[in-house]
């Protein structure tokens, strides 16, 4: 043979001339007998794991099947973890081709066709002596002699050739120019743009709206697109606002619209919203959405602000006429208020603020006092506080906009054009799923509690940039030629706690993992997986979608997966179950996480008996935390001298500061707890504020965990907390000496006559 002959896999044939014939063969054969094709494929693996048994000098006589030569150099890590599943996907579908005789789908051979190619870069790059030049691959295209192939083969081949698996005409068939296909009819202004080019898809064009790369993600509060239109949901805080706005239309004497927050927290789309459909709230004021970067940029955010604020000074207010809109950082607005000023004053300005009690720790949503409105977006949230636990209108509609089944919602009208045009890759599969109702409710939970635990702030862009990370994979080939496994790593779940990199908001996803949590019913399934011939009811029992059973169901047979296939099939099973099965996922909550957010709902509604025992948690963590030889004995110096001393501590819980509220469902509300001890006059008290990461670590503590030295350093607030309730104890009347190697306790302490006195304790 002509070494100049290029043929599929042809690069590989000096160094594997037995693989790259069986390539060959196997190429020639996709169009005409698909089965026989994928029966060469199989063979060409074989030749190359034998090689690689030769050049490693590997005795394994034992070792003779397809499956056992993969098992064996995947655990000797011969292999890595993709060459591994390539080598899988053509041993299991060689299999079926050789045992099956009905079986003949060319999809699969399609699918074989990369896996090959795959295998055959990896061969030569790792055992190649010489320089061998790889060819990019090339999808592998039906020969001229059957040009004439049937109409609804050669449909099939088109679809499966087409650029990012999209249909595209074979080659050497004259193409006509084709005007952008109608699928709906277009209404004025319809949101849904008809025009595409040939190839594209029309859901795919429409979740890259939802990246943050989009120009739909530019936030300016001047602007306010026909998109954003459609994805604006109601807010409580947008609400007050516009009541704020309502009762002080038409009213001639100035005002002034302080909205205070953070970056992020959604200030200029609430601008950009009111202006594009209430502009009558809002056309008599002069907005200065974050005044202090926009504004004078000549001038420190200290003089523009004064340049700004000048005509609700304490000299002009009483006859200003101005109307302000400024939104403002809460920590610049407390700079601000407490700086010196050169021209002018502003103490009513500062007055209002402090009697918002807006840095304050309660509750401040909105306050108003006479040329002054103050609309604060720190305790307003993107999810609610209910006695049953928490949820998020807020996130549930924006997911309602894209996964209804409407025809006003464009990506849901996209996938109708694309299904009519058999369009289909993973991110319409990924999408199909995330239509499940209690799919969506499930990572709405995934996402609060990653607010809670991390602190995220998640705003609705920040979201639409996430749900596009979950939907749209890198690899958007369709469905019909993707190998089961790259199915498997380009599906939600995989995509939800697989790609840290992409976002914080993934980044703390993937520390929920469920494959991370220790559960008795997990560990049945690994059982369950490693014992039984037949997955298929095991995805029955577990599996509550359709969509994503049908990603197993293909692999639910081939119960001798070898390592890394084998991982990537249980880590997708315990992730779909959780995301799609009630019961399954109720298994995994996290007992902790479930009861500081009940403790969080009790506080903010001021339920005094129910954080009766957040009290005594706490009190307990205190005393595991100094160290206690007694009940109400608390330590005060360390443990490594040879004997402790203590005091007698008496914590009384303080409550007078929680307040009552009658809500069922709390908008605006803490989301940290403040508890405090008093010394006994109810005078005398010292505050804590307790977010999870810090109730986390008490708990551990509570069950005996012995804080290290990154815990002290993360809890200083706890440990500055402790000292200060140490002057609570009775020391100057009392200790308590304890040698702990000798069990033996003495007592020094005040007789009548204000008399030290030593005695040993019984």
């Amino acid at each position: 043979m002509s070494t100049d002959e290029q043929f599929f896999l042809s690069f590989i044939d000096e160094i594997n001339p037995v693989a790259a014939q069986n390539a060959k063969k196997m190429e020639e054969l996709l169009f005409e007998d698909a089965s026989s094709s994928i029966v060469k494929g199989r063979l060409f693996a074989e030749a190359i794991l034998n090689e690689v048994f030769k050049i490693e000098e590997i005795e394994a006589p034992y070792v003779n099947s397809l499956y056992d030569k993969i098992s064996y150099l995947t655990r000797g890590g011969y292999i890595e973890r993709e060459v591994q599943q390539s080598f899988d996907t053509i041993r299991l579908s060689g299999n079926k081709a050789a045992h099956d005789g009905g079986f003949n789908d060319i999809t699969v051979a399609f699918k074989l066709h990369k896996e090959m190619y795959n295998i055959a870069v990896w061969f030569v790059e790792v055992y190649s002596v010489k320089q061998i030049k790889i060819p990019l691959y090339e999808t592998p295209k039906p020969p001229k002699k059957e040009a004439n192939i049937e109409d609804l083969v050669q449909k099939k081949i088109m679809q499966l050739l087409g650029s990012n698996g999209f249909p595209k005409l074979v080659p050497g068939e004259e193409q006509e120019e084709k005007q952008p296909t109608t699928p709906f009819s277009v209404k004025e202004n319809s949101l849904f743009d008809d025009k595409i080019g040939e190839g594209e898809s029309y859901l795919l064009r429409e979740l890259k709206r939802l990246q943050d790369s989009s120009q739909e993600a530019i936030e300016n509060a001047n602007q306010f697109s026909r998109f954003k239109n459609y994805m604006h949901v109601d807010r409580k805080i947008q609400l007050d606002f516009e009541h704020i706005l309502e009762g002080r239309n038409g009213k001639s004497n100035g005002n002034l619209i302080l909205l205070c927050g953070s970056v992020g927290d959604g200030k200029s789309h609430l601008l950009a919203y009111l202006k594009e459909n209430k502009p009558y709230l809002i056309d008599e004021y002069t907005i200065y959405n974050d005044a202090t970067e926009s504004f004078s940029p000549g001038k420190n955010a200290m003089e523009t602000l004064e340049d700004v604020l000048k005509s609700f000074s304490d000299q002009h207010i009483e006859e200003t006429s101005e109307k302000v809109i400024l939104a403002i950082n809460m920590g610049v607005l407390h700079n601000f208020i407490h700086a010196k000023h050169k021209e002018y004053s502003y103490q009513k300005l500062r007055d209002l603020v402090e009697e918002s009690e807006l840095f304050s720790p309660n509750i401040t949503t909105h306050y108003s006092s006479g040329n002054f409105d103050l609309l604060s977006f720190g305790d307003y949230h993107p999810y609610e506080l209910t006695k049953d636990g928490p949820t998020s209108r807020f996130y549930f509609t924006l997911m309602e906009k894209i996964f209804s089944n409407h025809e006003e919602n464009p990506f849901y009208r996209a996938l109708v054009e694309d299904e009519k045009r058999e369009f289909n890759t993973m991110a319409h599969e990924n999408y199909r799923l995330l239509q499940n109702e209690f799919v969506q409710k499930q990572i709405v939970n995934l996402l609060i509690e990653a607010i809670v635990k991390n602190k995220l702030v998640i705003s609705a862009r920040a979201f639409l940039n996430f749900i596009a990370d979950i939907i749209i994979p890198d690899d958007v080939r369709t469905t019909a030629i993707m190998p089961e496994f790259e199915v498997l790593k380009n599906a939600v779940p995989t995509l939800l706690f697989n790609r840290k990199e992409r976002s914080v908001i993934l980044n703390a996803l993937s520390y929920g993992d469920p494959i991370h949590k220790r559960s008795i019913y997990i560990d049945q399934i690994v059982i369950d997986l490693n014992t039984l011939s037949d997955w298929g009811n095991l995805i029955e029992g577990n599996i509550v979608s359709e969509t994503a059973a049908k990603w197993l169901k293909p692999l639910a047979q081939e119960t001798n997966l070898t390592n890394y296939s084998f991982d990537l099939f249980f880590k997708t099973f315990i992730r779909i179950a959780s995301l799609t099965n009630k019961q399954f996922a109720s298994k995994l909550t996290d007992p902790l996480y479930t009861s500081f957010i009940k403790y969080l709902y009790y506080f903010n509604v001021g339920e005094r008996a129910h954080i009766i025992n957040f009290y005594g948690e706490i009190k307990s963590a205190i005393f595991n935390w100094k160290g206690s030889p007694k009940r109400e004995y608390i330590y005060l110096n360390k443990p490594d001298e040879k004997f402790r001393i203590a005091q007698k501590l008496i914590l009384r819980p303080y409550v007078s500061h929680i307040k009552q509220n009658t809500e069922d469902v709390l908008y605006s509300f803490k989301s940290s707890i403040l508890m405090g001890y008093h010394k006994g006059d109810q005078e005398t008290k010292e505050f804590l504020d307790i977010d999870f990461p810090l109730y986390e670590l008490l708990m551990k503590v509570e069950d005996g965990y012995r804080p290290n030295k990154k815990d002290i350093e993360d809890a200083i607030k706890f440990v500055e907390f402790i000292e200060k309730l140490m002057a609570f104890g009775e020391k100057r009347n009392e200790l308590l000496i304890h040698y702990p190697n000798d069990k033996k306790f003495y007592k020094i302490k005040k007789d009548d006559f204000e008399r030290f006195v030593f005695e040993r304790e019984k």
